[in-house]
């Protein structure tokens, strides 16, 4: 009887630790159902505070409008009309735009001259080569171009003399940029005082 107890129990205990497995499948589904019933809820309640919050904003106000018809002109919206291809290629770069006003090539013309004097001394003592070049060709190719708009105004015999004293000035500027490329601090000053002097001389037949 005992021994008959002892199986009955220990086929109990078998039964408890294995159970049946459509039980085992309806507790994973259960459990796997949970995180997903709370993500929906959570979702639910986000789009709740995303209503509550449009609900509360202001309403749209008008946008206000400027005549920039003005500024256009002067060449602001450059950077649209580089994209039309319609356009001559010299007005897509700016370069027809920067000619037109007179009074703003001469202005840019004075502003690289007082670099030219100002800027590139400094440089040359302290021997900052890359600087030092980087400014002369920056200002050199400013005033080539800005020289060429101010000589295409005049006749032409003063257009040939500009242009004989415009040769010495970009040979002088050669000069330099060759000094400073080689990194040669004396001759970059003797180079200096020399372009110095050459544009001062083309400045006076075309200013």
């Amino acid at each position: 009887m005992q021994l008959s107890m002892q199986r009955t129990c220990g086929a109990g205990v078998g039964q408890t630790a294995e159970r049946p497995a459509h039980q085992r499948l309806a507790s994973r589904a259960v459990v796997r159902a949970e995180p997903q019933e709370a993500s929906r809820r959570q979702a639910f309640g986000a789009l709740l505070a995303g209503l509550a919050v449009i609900g509360t904003q202001s309403p749209a106000r008008a946008i206000d409008v400027f005549d920039d018809r003005k500024v256009r002109e002067t060449g602001y919206d450059l950077i649209y009309e580089a994209r039309e291809i319609e356009l001559p290629q010299s007005v897509r770069d700016g370069l027809e735009q920067a000619r037109k006003d007179e009074g703003l090539t001469k202005k840019r013309i004075k502003e690289s001259e007082r670099r030219i004097d100002t800027a590139l001394d400094p440089f040359i003592k302290k021997k900052y080569w890359t600087s030092a070049r980087e400014e002369l060709r920056l200002q050199v190719g400013t005033l080539r171009f800005d020289l060429n708009t101010l000589s295409a105004k005049l006749d032409k015999t003063k257009r040939k003399t500009v242009g004989d004293l415009k040769k010495t000035f970009l040979k002088d500027a050669d000069n330099l940029d060759f000094a400073i490329r080689q990194k040669d601090q004396d001759k970059a000053s003797e180079a200096l005082v020399a372009i110095k002097g050459s544009l001062d001389k083309v400045l006076s037949s075309v200013m």
